[in-house]
C-alpha cells in the first residue's frame, strides 16, 4: 500500500494553484530538502497591488515551505501548543538544525496523523502559514484545505465530524466540487398521481 509523502501534497497544492509549475516541482523538491528554509513571505512587484499580478509570480517555492512547515508542526504536536502569532517566537526559540530536519522529514516522509488537534484547527494553522507567507485568502484557504483533506481523507471526515469552515464560516468546496454523499435529494412523486380507490358500493 502507498503512503502518501508530504511531496504528494505538496503535488495537490500545486496541481490547484500553480499548475504552470508541476514541472519544476520535483527539482525544487530536491533544493529544498538541501535547504529546508521556514515560509518566507512572497514578494510582489512594488506596482502591483495585493492579490493582483500574482499569476507573475513563481509559487512554487512558497508553496513547498508552507507544506512543509505545516506538516513539521503538526509531526511535532506544535499546533496546539502555539498559536499561529506565536510560531514565528516559538520556532525562533529552537535549534535551527532541528527545525530544519523536521521540515525536511515533513516533506519526504509519510503523511502524519492527526493526532491531538482537531480538523479546524489544522485547517486554522495552515490558512495562517499560507496568509503570513503573502498567499492571498483564496489561495492560502485553497493549500489549507487540500492540506486537511490530505491528512484526513473526505469518508474519514464525515465519520468524525463536520467539515472545517472558511474564514467566511462555510464550508470548503472539495477539489472535484460539492460532495454528492452530503447532498440533500428531493423525494420522487410518483407519475401519474396515484389516486385511491374507493370501495364498491353496494
Amino acid at each position: 500500500m502507498h503512503h502518501r509523502t508530504g511531496q504528494d501534497v505538496l503535488r495537490d497544492v500545486t496541481s490547484r494553484l500553480a499548475p504552470a509549475e508541476l514541472a519544476k516541482l520535483d527539482e525544487t523538491c530536491r533544493a529544498y530538502a538541501a535547504r529546508p528554509y521556514p515560509p518566507q513571505r512572497l514578494h510582489r512587484p512594488a506596482t502591483d497591488p495585493l492579490g493582483a499580478g500574482i499569476e507573475t509570480v513563481v509559487l512554487l517555492p512558497i508553496l513547498v515551505s508552507v507544506v512543509a512547515q505545516v506538516l513539521a508542526d503538526l509531526a511535532t504536536r506544535s499546533i496546539r501548543a502555539h498559536g499561529p502569532g506565536l510560531a514565528g517566537r516559538w520556532r525562533r526559540r529552537r535549534s535551527r538544525h532541528a527545525a530544519a530536519e523536521e521540515r525536511r522529514e515533513a516533506l519526504t516522509g509519510s503523511v502524519p496523523e492527526l493526532a491531538g488537534v482537531t480538523r479546524q484547527e489544522l485547517m486554522d494553522w495552515a490558512l495562517a502559514q499560507g496568509r503570513a507567507a503573502g498567499l492571498s485568502a483564496a489561495q492560502a484557504e485553497t493549500c489549507a484545505h487540500v492540506i486537511v483533506v490530505a491528512v484526513v481523507p473526505p469518508a474519514e471526515a464525515r465519520a468524525d465530524g463536520p467539515a472545517p469552515q472558511s474564514p467566511d464560516g462555510s464550508a470548503p468546496q472539495s477539489p472535484d466540487g460539492p460532495d454528492d454523499a452530503q447532498t440533500p435529494r428531493t423525494p420522487q412523486t410518483p407519475w401519474p398521481p396515484q389516486t385511491p380507490t374507493s370501495p364498491p358500493t353496494s
